[in-house]
C-alpha cells in the first residue's frame, strides 16, 4: 500500500515537471517572435530624398492672388447721328488704328441740312453787307444832322442783329457738317475690335453701341485681397503671375488699390498692371500669382514639411548618432526660398548642418536606429527581410513606446 502511494507521488511529480518544461518552452516560442519584431521595428530606413540639412536661407513672404484680365484702355464706339446702316468695314478680331473707318451711315439727309445751313449762312451773310453799308451811311448822315440819333440806334441795332444771325448760321452750318462727319464711324484708338453690335441695313439711333476696341498692350488683373492682408499690399509691390495655356509667369506691378471693400465678400481689389507686347494675353484670362509683400534675410530655416505641430508645440526629427531624436522647436515666418516653402526656427537646439526628416512620415520611434538606402533602386537593393522605409515608418509608430515624447 505505502510503495503504491509512493509511486503516484512520483508520477505526479514527474507530470508537474514535464508541464512546467512544456510551459516554458510554449513562453519562449511567443517571446522570441516578438523580441525580433521589437528589433526589426527599431531600425528605420531612409533614402536621401527623405533627408535635409539644416541651414540658414532668405525667406520671401508672399501673398497669393487671383483675378482675371481685362483691358487697361477700351472704348465702347457708340453711333452719334441716327439712320442706315451702308456699310461694316470691320469684324471681330480685327486690329484697327486710330481714325479707321469702321461703318459708314446714309448722309444723304444730313448731307441736305448741311447744304440747307450753307444756304442760310450766305443769306445772312448778305443780310449783314446790307446793314453794314446802313451804317456807315447812318454815321454819316447824323454827323450832318440830316437825321436823328434815333435813327442812327436803329441802324445801329439792325447791323447787331444781321451779324449775331450770321454767327448762328456758321454755327448751324458748323453743327450739320459735324453730323454729316458723324455718318462714318472711326475708331477712337489702336487696338482690336473685341464685340460687333451692327449689321448692314439696320436702322440705328443715336447712343446705339456699335463696336468694343480694346488695347491689348497693357492689361490689368484684378484681384481680390482679404482685408486682414491689406495693409501688406503697396502700390509698386512685383507680382508673379501664370495663367492657362502661357508657358512661363508673367511679371506685373500693384498699379492701384481700390478704397472701398466689395459689399458681399468684404475683400479689397488690387490692379495688377500687366505688359503684353506680343498679344498673347486676353481680357478674361484668370490668373493666379504671388505678391512678394517682405522678406527676411539669412535666418535659420527647415522645410515646412518637416515641422511637425501638436497644438502649441512644435517639433522636428532630427538625426544623431545615427539614432533618430524629437528636437523642440520655436517657429518663425513662414515664406518661400529656393523653390520650395520652409519655416523659420527661432529657438531650439536645432544648428546648422544638421540632418532632419524632410517629410512628415507620422509619429516615428524615438531612439530606433537610421539605416539609410540609395535613392535610385532602393526597393531592388533592399532583402526580402529587410523593411522597406515606409514599413519600417509603420512599425515604429505601432510598436511600444512609439510617439513624440
Amino acid at each position: 500500500m505505502i510503495k503504491t502511494r509512493k509511486r503516484i507521488i512520483i508520477a505526479a511529480v514527474v507530470a508537474v515537471v514535464v508541464l512546467a518544461i512544456a510551459i516554458a518552452q510554449a513562453i519562449r516560442k511567443r517571446e522570441t517572435p516578438a523580441a525580433t519584431a521589437d528589433t526589426i521595428s527599431s531600425v528605420i530606413e531612409f533614402s536621401p530624398d527623405d533627408l535635409t540639412t539644416v541651414g540658414r536661407r532668405t525667406l520671401v513672404q508672399t501673398l497669393p492672388l487671383t483675378g482675371s484680365l481685362r483691358a487697361v484702355t477700351q472704348a465702347a464706339v457708340k453711333s452719334k447721328v441716327a439712320g442706315s446702316v451702308l456699310e461694316v468695314a470691320v469684324r471681330e478680331g480685327d486690329s484697327v488704328k486710330a481714325g479707321q473707318i469702321l461703318a459708314k451711315i446714309d448722309a444723304r439727309d444730313y448731307v441736305a441740312r448741311a447744304e440747307q445751313s450753307r444756304g442760310q449762312m450766305a443769306a445772312m451773310a448778305g443780310q449783314l453787307d446790307i446793314a453794314r453799308q446802313t451804317l456807315e451811311n447812318n454815321r454819316v448822315l447824323v454827323e450832318k444832322g440830316f437825321i436823328s440819333k434815333n435813327a442812327f440806334d436803329t441802324a445801329q441795332s439792325q447791323y447787331d442783329i444781321a451779324r449775331a444771325n450770321l454767327d448762328a448760321a456758321r454755327a448751324a452750318l458748323a453743327s450739320s457738317n459735324l453730323s454729316l462727319a458723324d455718318t462714318v464711324v472711326r475708331s477712337p484708338l489702336n487696338g482690336q475690335i473685341a464685340s460687333r453690335s451692327v449689321e448692314p441695313g439696320e436702322k440705328i439711333a443715336v447712343d446705339t453701341k456699335l463696336f468694343d476696341v480694346v488695347d491689348l498692350h497693357t492689361l490689368e488683373l484684378e484681384a481680390p485681397v482679404p482685408v486682414g492682408e491689406i495693409g501688406r499690399v503697396r502700390i509698386g509691390q512685383p507680382v508673379r503671375i501664370a495663367f492657362d495655356g502661357i508657358d512661363t509667369p508673367v511679371a506685373g506691378a500693384i498699379t492701384r488699390i481700390n478704397p472701398a471693400a466689395q459689399p458681399g465678400s468684404r475683400s479689397i481689389m488690387v490692379y495688377v498692371q500687366v505688359a503684353n507686347p506680343s498679344g498673347v494675353l486676353r481680357i478674361g484670362m484668370f490668373g493666379t500669382g504671388t505678391i512678394s509683400v517682405g522678406s527676411r534675410p539669412d535666418v535659420l530655416a527647415v522645410p515646412a514639411t518637416a515641422v511637425r505641430t501638436d497644438a502649441a508645440r512644435h517639433s522636428v526629427y532630427a538625426l544623431v548618432g545615427g539614432k533618430l531624436i524629437e528636437e523642440p522647436v520655436q517657429t518663425g515666418i513662414t515664406g518661400d526660398a529656393d523653390g520650395g516653402t520652409w519655416t523659420e526656427i527661432v529657438g531650439g537646439p536645432l544648428a546648422p548642418g544638421q540632418q532632419i526628416v524632410k517629410n512628415n512620415l507620422g509619429s516615428l520611434r524615438i531612439g530606433s536606429t537610421v539605416h539609410m538606402v540609395p535613392a535610385a533602386g532602393a526597393a531592388m537593393s533592399t532583402p526580402a527581410s529587410a523593411p522597406t522605409p515606409a514599413a519600417s515608418a509603420a512599425n515604429a509608430s505601432n510598436a511600444p513606446g512609439s510617439g513624440q515624447r
